[in-house]
């Protein structure tokens, strides 16, 4: 491996500071968390689905090493292993010899290494574990896209050597301040700031969950930018790199019927009868999608895990833009959106349905809380149903509406606007 490979992502060999172009101003909420951990031994692992902005976290976190008093930016070297990949130890070794020009345990300081896109590399968890295991100096920083095998592999080879975090698109919260709003000045009075509030609610529920779209006006270009740069980069790079897939026509068009029906049920034998595939291959593929961050799944609540596992289960996107950037009407995809971004938001595991339905149910503490996300005398009777059948057990009960609020009998109504801001304000975990 040339030198030339290394020196083209290390700028800061020369500089001593991170070029500014590629950091951003605002500092997302996970940074600070994991600025706490770099004095500490163990490995981070940043993972979360592209284009959220795990790349210039990292940056982030080297121009802050790089501002320590005494630290010497040749011993931070960043790596990306995205586009060409090579062997952890071709770079690490290149490294050593080329760079700092000793092995690591000639190095009597730290040495800080970030990998990117780390699970691109083959073997890439048992390589890194000798490396910790041996240099006690080097901490590593690493970043992935695909969360089933990044955390398999973790847990089995690094287990006690890593900690890992998952960042997530971006919060409203994190999209009002990246928007030049005072969040905190809003939670004050949300009642002056109404106005102001729901049109960038509704752009961020568009498009507005990646960092690169904040201030997009142009819905067309956003749509443009999901699909390339996020959906088709998982289905035609990221996943058939990691499980070997050959059927991409499959994965695109179940990514479009979640799209479509966001919480929708998914029942694999119709699903395998409509698509004309195999059972088996159509519960795979929901999988593979799982896996490359585009679906969650929502269990159907029978009180034990196992039971709720054998029920049908609903599928969600990991954002509602993804559902925007396959739409064609406003009016068709606004109720599934603000469903599916309910569900993120409360972070839900599970929904019920046996004779009658709930949108999401949250058990916390032995207490259940039921929300429903619509806006009708329909829903409240689902929710007063819920209540008979599961008695004092049930906390809470509210549903949530686009904008508005208020009471339908007891039952309380909350805008999502307002949920998605501060989700602790009704819900507390």
């Amino acid at each position: 491996m040339e030198i030339s490979e290394l020196e083209r992502f290390n700028s800061w060999w020369k500089t001593g500071k991170v070029r500014e172009e590629l950091l951003k101003d605002y500092k997302r909420d996970l940074f600070t968390k994991l600025n706490q951990y770099l004095n500490k031994k163990q490995m981070l692992l940043i993972w979360g689905l592209r284009r959220t902005g795990k790349t210039v976290m990292m940056l982030q976190l080297i121009q802050q090493l790089l501002e320590r008093e005494n630290t010497d930016p040749k011993h931070i070297l960043f790596f990306s292993l995205d586009e060409i990949v090579f062997d952890i130890k071709d770079v690490l070794e290149t490294y050593q010899k080329e760079v700092l020009n000793r092995n690591f345990d000639e190095v009597k300081t730290a040495i800080f290494i970030f990998l990117d896109e780390v699970q691109k590399s083959s073997d890439w968890e048992n390589k890194l574990k000798t490396y910790y295991d041996l240099y006690p100096n080097v901490k590593f920083i690493l970043s992935g896209s695909a969360s089933v095998q990044l955390k398999k592999k973790s847990a089995e080879s690094l287990a006690g050597r890593l900690y890992d975090f998952q960042l997530k698109p971006l919060s409203f919260k994190e999209y009002l301040e990246l928007s030049g709003v005072n969040t905190n000045k809003v939670k004050k009075n949300y009642g002056v700031w109404k106005r102001t509030i729901i049109p960038l609610f509704y752009k961020y529920l568009k498009f507005g969950m990646f960092p690169e779209l904040v201030g997009e006006d142009n819905e067309e270009t956003a749509k443009n930018y999901i699909i390339n740069n996020v959906v088709d980069r998982i289905i035609y790079k990221d996943l058939p790199e990691d499980f070997g897939i050959k059927d991409l026509e499959l994965l695109q068009n179940i990514v479009h019927l979640v799209s479509k029906n966001p919480g929708m049920l998914v029942n694999y034998s119709e699903i395998a009868s409509n698509l004309g595939r195999d059972k088996r291959t159509i519960a795979d593929y929901f999988k593979y999608l799982e896996a490359g961050l585009i679906i969650r799944f929502s269990f159907n609540y029978r009180g034990s895990s196992l039971a709720s596992m054998r029920k049908l289960k609903k599928a969600y996107l990991t954002t509602p833009n993804i559902a925007f950037a396959f739409s064609d009407a406003f009016d068709t995809w606004l109720p599934k959106a603000i469903e599916n971004l309910a569900f993120l938001i409360l972070d839900a595991n599970f929904f019920y349905r046996n004779g009658f339905e709930i949108d999401i149910v949250l058990p916390i503490g032995g207490k259940i809380t039921a929300v429903e996300v619509k806006r009708t005398a329909v829903e409240v009777k689902q929710i007063e149903k819920f209540k008979e059948k599961f008695g004092n057990k049930v906390a809470d009960a509210f549903m949530i509406d686009a904008e508005k609020e208020g009471k339908i009998g007891n039952t309380g109504i909350i805008p999502i606007w307002k949920l998605a801001l501060d989700s602790g304000f009704r819900i507390k975990k």
